[in-house]
């Protein structure tokens, strides 16, 4: 198919790996074009579907580490964060900032949120969820 070079506005193949009137990489900018579509595709198809272990604290509500023990902040202690569904998948999303995901405000790399996989992840490591607590910061 034929594209406008984004640079010299010239009719330029999509799979030409470079425009040949200016060297503009045209196979690059198909690509992010691309990537960007998809982006926007998972960002509109995302629902809160149920709850997942935490993986910062492995479901414990807690961790501990070289500074000793601490609440898990990402589950408010509870050992498990909402489990929201997309075209890409699963993820486990902290409940503070689940509004902000599922307005694409957010994506997967964000310490927040967990991208788990593309099949829905396995039971609950623990029958019940621990009390809830929102910390002031």
């Amino acid at each position: 198919m034929l594209i406008p070079c984004p640079e010299c506005e010239r009719s330029v193949s999509d799979r030409a790996p470079t425009c040949p009137g200016c060297g503009f990489p045209i196979a690059a900018h198909v690509a992010e074009l691309a990537a960007t579509a998809e982006l926007d595709r998972d960002r509109t198809t995302r629902e809160v579907t149920g709850e997942v272990d935490c993986q910062g604290c492995e479901a414990r509500g807690f961790t501990h580490g070289a500074d000793g023990f601490a609440w898990c902040r990402t589950c408010e202690h509870t050992g498990r964060v909402l489990l929201c569904r997309s075209t890409r998948g699963y993820f486990a999303v902290a409940r503070l900032h689940v509004d902000r995901f599922l307005a694409g405000e957010r994506d997967d790399g964000d310490p927040i949120v967990v991208f788990l996989g593309t099949e829905p992840p396995a039971a609950h490591r623990y029958p019940a969820a621990g009390r809830r607590v929102v910390e002031d910061d």
